[in-house]
């Protein structure tokens, strides 16, 4: 829990210790009671109470007042795309954009990294001169999309047509199967 310190000036209390240590001693009386017996004990009995603050150190200072304040709610967890199609398109799209790999490589589950040596460095390799176009879904069927598109690589060759086919799973995809599309 959060806690907010608010500080109470303690003014009020300063203003009247100054205020009674200025008047000196006072004497306080309580007020006359009359005694059921009038005797001298019994006229002893009720005592004085004596203030004295010119012996006095200064009053204390207020305490210090913590007030508890709730903490703010924690931002809402990304939303995970559950739709295939959805993370196929978030994939291309992040490797399309620079510096996007990081993004798109934290899409792909461990088995699909694999295919890359379970090495961030060698998936940079590919993906730094890669780009996805003319991306199209062909078939979806529960976690199962089939998209083609034309693969545009500065270091394997340029503009050329795959089929693909990706496995999703709460967001991540656990399979991918590639092939080139010849003479397409």
């Amino acid at each position: 829990m959060k806690l907010s310190k608010v500080i109470a000036i303690p003014a009020i209390a300063l203003a009247a210790g100054l205020g009674l240590a200025a008047c000196g001693t006072t004497v306080i009386q309580p007020a006359p009671v009359k005694p059921a017996a009038t005797t001298p004990a019994a006229a002893a009995s009720a005592p004085q109470v004596i203030v004295n603050n010119n012996n006095n150190p200064a009053p204390a200072p207020a305490p210090t007042v913590y007030v508890p304040v709730q903490a703010p709610a924690a931002p809402a967890a990304p939303a995970v795309q559950s739709d295939p199609w959805s993370v196929v398109v978030a994939y291309t799209n992040d490797v399309n954009t620079p510096g996007g790999n990081s993004a798109a490589w934290n899409l792909l589950g461990p088995s699909v990294q694999a295919g890359w040596n379970s090495d961030y460095n060698t998936f940079v390799t590919w993906a730094d001169p890669t780009s996805f176009q003319n991306v199209n879904e062909v078939s979806e069927s529960g976690d199962t999309v089939t998209f083609t598109f034309d693969l545009e690589n500065g270091t394997y060759g340029t503009d050329v047509p795959y089929t693909d086919t990706f496995t999703v799973d709460n967001g991540i995809i656990t399979s991918a199967t590639s092939s080139t599309v010849p003479d397409r």
